[in-house]
């Protein structure tokens, strides 16, 4: 190569890449940025002999280099740098006397090359080489370092780094002239600094660069062990030895427990692989390719561990002053400054390290692995940055007096089984009374255990401010909640109206209420408090791979909320979303807060007793059934804790959201509750007015705004990738009974007998983070005090504003819940999972879609969202086929879809399976998707129903026309009209409209001359269609009071489930979604506010006869009928002139259900194969196919012996062949009885 570069005219740079480790000999310390002595002999000779070496004195000079070096390779390299020097001094001296100039040269030194740090990839990794090899190996349980090596320094250099300072060498060299000194070492006396070695004004020549990790922030082997097991424990099943399990100080002792507790298992199971492989077990014989891929991988990492061996136990420091001036020179080059790597976050890049080891260089990696390390900015609540201060108490094992750890251990993880269980299937274990009384037993002894604690740790309550009243509880804490609570003036109050009308001692009803009281408040302690902690904390570890949160989120909370009471309010999606919300209050020093619940969470087992210690108090939300004592109760005891403990945590939705969506605010009082507390003055002890009333109106109480403690509520928006209730919410979604199911974790349809092994497999075994990543997010606060002015103005106090009916008390609290509700709409995450499962649900209608579109399509939606500012879990250096098969394994895509081929290809086709449990599966999903693209997709629907040439006017009647049909269905953060008018620019801007001058809007975009534009569109569009469905079903379902005057409100979801299972077998639609029970009730709902039905109370309009047999149905008699309406859209008329303006071009027209019928027809989407004509005509028949279950040899009534009148005795018939349909068990294979997931066997009607 030298004589080559001689020949060279414009030489501008050589660079040799050697080796930091060449001799072991060197004694440990600095190593100079010189050229050390070879002990073999003179370099010239030694290459001669080499070269003119017979093949019989090979080996003899192999032994005579090995006496010096760990093997040939280490010996080149030195050697190399020797005859460099060499053909240096040699043109040095051509030069001096007027030869050819000698060209510039370097020689470029590396110790351990590892991983990139930040280029190309974070983690990038190519081939088994230097601490690649280590980190496999350690991958894999296998020893790489000896146990005393944990203290020395990892001399890691990442690979972006060394390139870098190898172009930067090149880049900086300049021709050296004649007159430098060669760069041979010089024996140091003891004590002597190494810069005091290089003469001032002398240059040294060649150029040598030592790249080692000393110029960095050090980390030990040991740290980073930790981080490369903390990697594969996570994302892995592998169970590798702790860091102080590998570096013990005995080596005896390590060598005896590592082979126990690691190497034996595995031998024992490589055994029991290579039986089954020798028996031919599955129809195999042999080892696998992947297996022999594996078993070379290991043997090559192993032979390079073994030459780095004799250099890994020194302690060298290598000179680096070279690469010091390079640093300097390029400080202001932005591509190739190496600032950053000098204070490098080795936890992260060892993490990354093991990452891209598992991921490119591991045979046959699995799909769709990601990363487990953070974004820049965010944080994983579970597994703490080392770097950050350790919870000193929630990430500790609690040491017990009675038990010992590997007790502790086992009990812990029976509680989480007993958890776990208890969330995916609710209610069976309260069946089992052996295995609660196991819970119950394990509960006590691990409070008992938190509770006796000998450490000093619990006593110590500088970092406990955040606990608020828990962490400062006296005795005669208790004594005085009582105090003020009875003296807080809306119980007193309550108290007196109770001996008034009905004259009941005073004693008495001051009783109940200490009863009301003892009942609903929180019982929890500071032991308790820890002892939650730490037991979610394992629990979320089981649940989810990582719950994430933006750190800027919490910085800026903890500055909006110092000083002030605090009520967080995360959407209610599972029942775990407040104790999520209460983690991360311990976790980041947040207040704490106490969670409100309903009653109804209280009965649930194994969770209500972690809400209970967790300082949980349960409040009656049904209006219905608290009595107006027990609302002024709770009405004072949350103002008590408002003012004592300072941080509430509660949910403005009646229940969980069954469709993963938010829900329209539930006015049970809570907010008022909250309200009141804030602005209120009930707990003084002066006399109390007798006329205020229980519950003070908005002008009386919220308007008094008294000096007090301010109060902001936290909008909390939690995104899950997976929930454990979901098989729970989808059965009442679909009104169906619980059923067992199978579910596996494959990305590929394996034959039959391959997927029965996999279950048997897993069975019993519970994956950590088979529910995968969790996201919170925390909104810009609200000020309780200003968003009440804000209710009270003129433009604000107006009922109609809501999208639901309210009353006239909660009118300033349904402000309230909106503007949070947008704060958590703001708040939102989104999982790439989301992404996923929506575009697969849109290949529906074309029978399947490619997966190179499914790529394509999530690629733009991600792209979407990033241009508008949303957070998106879809790191830049991960690639869309990663991405989408990360999202196919948390879908259950081997359940809910199916796959042509073996091989997935970007033409393999991807269909769901047409079961409606799967689709809800997947629309459940989906759902946070559509919340985020919700007007995109009205405004497509739209786009896509509408006539080739439009006006302004039309398109906006048309979406107004959507808006208001799903005003129930989904929550509106947005202003209509603000909202259009940026919809529209955009379709115009992208050229899917063309508007002339006169103002007309044309269509230009149709599948022939732009499939990508219209593609997406008809994508958007997909979104609402099921749900637009759902309510064209319902409203063809109400052809029912054609026949009948009246029929129950609750039977018509099940009504509607029935036409439904008709019509998707008649291919009337292709959305199994229309099943739900949800969207049906939703629709009625809205039906009634638009009023196009009315709602009736049963005892006006029901014998006594039919009553008691709607009774024996489970038709209660304060559930209301819903008949045609007697008024004409008394709603409308209560609109703003300009609303009325607006809709009256589509709703003012309608005259009846069955118009509205066929105007949601218009906007439906219809395969090609169907045809219109016949679906306009599906209202008339779907009121035929009722009217033949209404007829029957003998009613339903005959049958009981009671004579109704014919539109009773209809209703009556109607109601008992629906339940008696969905209730009617099919019997499996197996001859069990469960409830059928074939819509063709879903009703199975009777008339008699």
């Amino acid at each position: 190569m030298m004589d080559l570069a001689d020949e060279c005219k414009h030489m501008e740079a050589f660079v040799h890449m050697s080796l930091a480790y060449t001799d072991p000999n060197l004694p440990n310390g600095h190593i100079q940025e010189r050229v050390y002595p070879m002990q073999v002999g003179d370099p010239e000779e030694l290459l001669t002999e080499i070269v003119d070496l017979e093949l019989q004195d090979i080996p003899k000079m192999t032994q005579r280099i090995l006496a010096y070096y760990p093997n040939t390779y280490t010996f080149t390299k030195s050697l190399t740098e020797h005859l460099i020097m060499k053909r240096v001094d040699l043109n040095r001296i051509e030069e001096a006397q007027g030869g050819k100039a000698q060209w510039p040269v370097s020689i470029v030194r590396a110790t351990q090359v590892g991983a990139g740090a930040f280029e190309p990839l974070p983690g990038w990794v190519d081939g088994v080489t230097g601490a690649n090899a280590a980190v496999f190996l350690m991958g894999k349980g296998i020893q790489v370092l000896q146990p005393d090596m944990g203290a020395l320094v990892a001399d890691i250099v990442p690979v972006d780094y060394l390139v870098r300072t190898v172009l930067g060498s090149a880049a900086f060299m300049v021709l050296p002239g004649y007159r430098f000194l060669l760069p041979y070492n010089e024996v140091l006396a003891d004590g002597v600094d190494t810069n005091s070695i290089n003469v001032p004004n002398v240059q040294y020549f060649p150029y040598i660069y030592q790249v080692s990790a000393s110029g960095f922030d050090e980390t030990t082997w040991h740290q980073a062990y930790d981080s490369v097991r903390s990697y594969w424990l996570r994302n892995t099943k592998l169970v590798l030895p702790t860091a102080q399990e590998y570096f013990v100080a005995n080596r005896s002792l390590f060598k005896a427990k590592f082979f126990m507790k690691y190497s034996l298992p595995q031998s024992l199971s490589s055994v029991t692989s290579a039986i089954s492989n020798a028996s031919g077990v599955g129809g195999k014989t042999g080892a696998t390719p992947d297996a022999n891929s594996l078993n070379r991988t290991i043997e090559l990492a192993s032979r390079v561990i073994d030459s780095l061996q004799p250099f890994l136990r020194h302690s060298w420091v290598f000179d680096h002053q070279n690469v010091q001036q390079m640093e300097h020179d390029m400080q202001h080059d932005c591509q190739f400054n190496l600032s950053r790597f000098k204070h490098m976050d080795w936890d992260t890049y060892m993490t990354n390290f093991a990452f891209g080891v598992h991921a490119y260089i591991t045979p046959a990696p699995p799909l769709g692995l990601r990363n487990v390390t953070v974004p820049e900015g965010w944080a994983c609540s579970l597994y703490l940055h080392p770097g950050a201060a350790q919870h000193s108490i929630i990430d500790r094992q609690i040491e017990s007096v009675i038990f010992s750890a590997s007790d502790i251990q086992k009990r812990t993880e029976r509680m989480l089984n007993e958890l776990v269980l208890s969330l995916e299937k609710p209610g069976q274990e309260l069946k089992d009374k052996k295995k609660m009384e196991e819970w119950v037993n394990d509960f006590d002894a691990s409070l008992d255990d938190w509770c006796h604690d000998d450490s000093d740790i619990l006593k110590s309550k500088d970092n406990m401010v955040n606990l608020g009243h828990w962490a400062k509880q006296s005795e005669s804490h208790e004594e005085h909640i009582r105090i003020e609570v009875l003296n807080d003036r809306r119980v007193g109050q309550s108290i007196r109206q109770i001996i008034e009308t009905s004259g009941v001692p005073q004693s008495t009803v001051v009783g109940e209420s200490l009863k009301i009281l003892q009942r609903m408040k929180e019982r929890t302690q500071l032991p308790y408090i820890w002892s939650a902690g730490a037991f979610l904390n394992t629990l979320f570890k089981r649940l989810f791979s990582s719950l994430r949160i933006n750190e800027m989120d919490i910085a800026r909370l903890k500055e909006q909320i110092q000083g002030k009471n605090v009520v967080y309010v995360p959407v209610s999606k599972t029942i775990i979303d407040q104790l999520l919300v209460w983690y991360i209050c311990l976790r980041y020093h947040l207040p704490v807060p106490a969670i409100v619940c309903d009653e109804a969470l209280a009965l649930l087992g194994p969770i209500s007793d972690i809400l209970r210690i967790s300082g949980a108090y349960f409040v009656r939300r049904d209006l219905a059934s608290r009595s107006p004592l027990n609302t002024a109760v709770a009405s004072a005891y949350t103002e008590v804790l408002l003012k004592e403990h300072g941080a509430l945590s509660m949910v403005i939705e009646r229940a969980r959201s069954r469709t993963g969506r938010l829900q329209t605010a539930y006015h049970d009082g809570l907010m008022n509750m909250v309200i009141e507390g804030t602005l209120g003055h009930n707990q003084q002890q002066e006399e109390t007015p007798k006329q205020l009333s229980p519950l003070p109106t908005p002008a009386g109480s919220f308007s008094s705004l008294s000096i007090k403690k301010e109060t902001v509520l936290v909008p909390v928006n939690i995104t899950y990738e997976k929930i454990p209730e979901l098989r729970t919410l989808i059965d009442q979604v679909l009104d169906q009974k619980p059923r067992s199911l199978t579910v596996t974790s494959s990305f590929l349809r394996p034959s039959a007998s391959v997927a029965d092994r996999a279950a048997i497999k897993d069975n019993g075994v519970i994956e950590n983070g088979k529910y995968g990543r969790a996201f919170v997010g925390f909104g810009n606060v609200i000020d309780v005090r200003q968003t009440v002015k804000e209710a009270n103005l003129p433009a604000n106090n107006n009922k109609r504003l809501s999208t639901v009916a309210v009353k006239d008390e909660d009118t300033v609290a349904d402000y309230v819940a909106r503007k949070v509700q947008r704060g958590q709409h703001e708040a939102a995450v989104v999982s790439p999972v989301t992404l996923v499962a929506a575009t697969i649900l849109f290949g529906r209608a074309t029978g399947g879609i490619p997966m190179g579109k499914i790529n394509k399509h999530v690629s733009w939606l991600r792209e979407e969202l990033v241009e508008r500012k949303i957070s998106i879990d879809w790191q830049a250096d991960e690639d869309v086929s990663t991405i989408v098969a990360y999202s196919m394994h948390l879908l259950d895509a081997r359940s809910n879809v199916t796959m042509d081929g073996k091989r997935i290809t970007d033409q393999t086709v991807v269909r769901v399976v047409e079961h409606a449990d799967n689709v809800m599966d997947l629309s459940y999903m989906a759902s946070q998707l559509i919340e985020l693209f919700l007007p995109e997709a009205l405004f497509a629907v739209v786009y896509l129903s509408g006539v080739k040439e439009t006006t302004k006017k039309e398109l906006y009647a048309q979406f107004t026309f959507l808006v208001r049909l799903f005003k129930h269905e989904f929550i509106y953060p947005w202003s209509r009209e603000e909202k259009f008018n940026t919809l529209l620019d955009w379709f115009v801007k992208k050229n899917l409209l063309v508007v002339n001058e006169e103002g007309q809007y044309t269509k230009a975009v149709t599948i022939e001359n732009n499939e990508v534009e219209y593609t997406r569109v008809c994508l958007l569009a997909s979104f609402i269609y099921p749900t637009l469905d759902a309510y064209w079903i319902t409203s063809c379902s109400l052809s029912a009071l054609r026949d009948l005057p009246y029929m129950p409100r609750k039977i018509v979801p099940v009504l509607s489930q029935w036409i439904a299972a008709h019509l998707i077998t008649g291919r009337r639609t292709v959305y199994r979604e229309v099943l739900s029970t949800e969207a049906s009730q939703n629709a009625v709902d809205n039906f009634l506010a638009i009023g196009f039905i009315d709602a009736v109370h049963p005892k006006t309009k029901l014998s006594p006869d039919a009553q008691i047999l709607l009774l024996e149905l489970g038709v209660t008699t304060n559930e209301d009928l819903v008949m045609v309406s007697s008024r004409k859209n008394e709603e409308l008329e209560d609109l703003p002139s300009n609303a009325h303006h607006e809709s009256e071009n589509i709703l003012l027209k309608l005259d009846d259900i069955a118009s509205l019928c066929h105007e949601i027809e218009k906007y439906r989407f219809v395969t090609e194969n169907v045809n219109s004509k016949h679906n306009a005509q599906v209202f008339d028949k779907c009121q035929n196919q009722i009217r033949s279950i209404l007829r029957a040899d003998q009613s339903y009534a005959a049958q009981h012996g009671m004579q109704l009148d014919k539109e009773e005795d209809q209703m009556i018939q109607l109601v008992y062949s629906l339940k008696a349909a969905s209730s009617t068990p099919v019997l499996s294979d197996d001859g069990s009885g469960k409830h059928s997931r074939r819509v063709s066997q879903a009703y199975n009607l009777k008339s008699s």
